[in-house]
């Protein structure tokens, strides 16, 4: 089972479809993401993109199995295994035409910072939104440490990312984390609209504007992501990540 679903044109729809994970994002599905990117980034039909998720979730972050097996690896397999998973997600960022995501359920985690990587974000109001890593013991990741200042500030992204709160589609949208937000069952027909919109424009002047709106973003997002892994590695290897696995396993509040 394909565990990303493309449907290309000029408004190209990208869907993380595993919904009986709540579109957890594995190894496997990072291998499929970066595919699908690269078929949308070599399709000239393409003018705007909406990436949403099957069911009732965007993505609820890093699939548990996956974060699990992860303290049994070393450091630096660890890090640089990190590394090709955030790359392999983010690779949404280098995609020339402007990107939106219907946030269409709860997104946590790296879930919520693929969001992030998009241009423009629409949310369900029943969406749930945050960045949970401290909460297994574990350093924010997927460039948390650089979407969410870019987009709040830096003392209210200090608040979300010690706390690890999760927070509501209305507060995302009052603290202008999202663009808008609506009922469940308009999310995705608000943003195949405005990607229609877009996609009326001139497309050269939108590819233009798209660049210039993100230069110097890839250079930035990659000492951040460095940073994030060589954090997380260390971090994966240590009692307190292996008590907050053990914690979500058992759907409790970690102990540390």
């Amino acid at each position: 089972m394909a565990l990303v679903e493309l449907k290309l044109g000029q408004v190209t729809q990208l869907t993380l479809s595993d919904a009986a994970s709540r579109n957890a994002m594995s190894e496997q599905m990072a291998v499929e993401f970066q595919a699908a990117v690269s078929a949308i980034k070599s399709n000239k039909e393409t003018r705007a993109v909406v990436i949403t998720g099957a069911g009732e979730a965007f993505s609820g972050g890093g699939h548990l199995s996956m974060l699990e097996a992860k303290t049994k690896l070393s450091e630096e397999e660890n890090r640089l295994k990190m590394l090709d998973f955030y790359h392999s997600f983010l690779s949404l960022t280098e995609i020339e035409v402007p990107v939106i995501a219907a946030i269409n359920g709860h997104a946590i985690g790296a879930g919520c910072c693929l969001a992030l990587a998009a241009d423009i974000r629409i949310a369900s109001k029943d969406a749930k939104l945050g960045f949970n890593f401290v909460a297994l013991g574990l350093h924010p990741g997927m460039g948390a440490t650089y979407f969410l200042p870019k987009l709040v500030g830096s003392s209210l992204s200090a608040e979300l990312l010690y706390s690890g709160s999760i927070i509501s589609a209305e507060f995302a949208a009052s603290i202008k984390l999202v663009n808008q937000v609506c009922l469940p069952s308009e999310v995705l027909p608000k943003a195949l609209e405005l990607a229609e919109k877009i996609a009326s424009n001139g497309p050269r002047s939108i590819r233009e504007l798209k660049k210039n709106l993100n230069i110097g973003l890839q250079k930035e997002l990659n000492a951040a992501l460095e940073l994030e892994a060589k954090a997380q590695a260390g971090d994966y290897i240590g009692l307190e990540f292996f008590e907050g696995i053990q914690a979500a396993k058992e759907k409790r509040k970690a102990n540390f």
